[in-house]
C-alpha cells in the first residue's frame, strides 16, 4: 500500500540518495512531483552543491541536476540529524 511521506522524510531521502551517489543521471521531473517539490524546498538551505532545477518552458516539466550533486558540510550534519530522528532501522 502506498504511504504519503512528509516533506521532512522526502528531504531525508534526497540527502541519503545524494550522499550515496544514487543518481547516475539527471532527471526530468513533473513540477507536481514530490521530488521536484523537495528539490525546490532545499535549494537555498546550503545542504547541497551542484543541485539545480531548470524549468522547461511551456511544459509542466523541469530537469534536476542530480548526477553531480554533492552534500555540503551542513548537508552532512542535517542528514545525521534527520537520521537520528527518522531512521527506524537503527542498529
Amino acid at each position: 500500500m502506498a504511504k504519503n511521506v512528509t516533506m521532512e522524510e522526502s528531504i531525508y531521502q534526497l540527502l541519503k540518495d545524494v550522499d550515496r551517489n544514487y543518481f547516475t543521471s539527471n532527471r526530468q521531473l513533473n513540477k507536481n512531483s514530490m521530488l521536484y517539490q523537495t528539490i525546490e524546498e532545499v535549494q537555498d538551505k546550503g545542504w547541497f552543491n551542484k543541485l539545480e532545477l531548470q524549468t522547461v518552458k511551456n511544459y509542466p516539466l523541469a530537469t534536476a541536476t542530480l548526477k553531480t550533486a554533492e552534500l555540503t558540510e551542513a548537508g552532512v550534519k542535517h542528514l545525521a540529524e534527520l537520521k537520528d530522528k527518522l531512521d527506524t532501522n537503527k542498529e
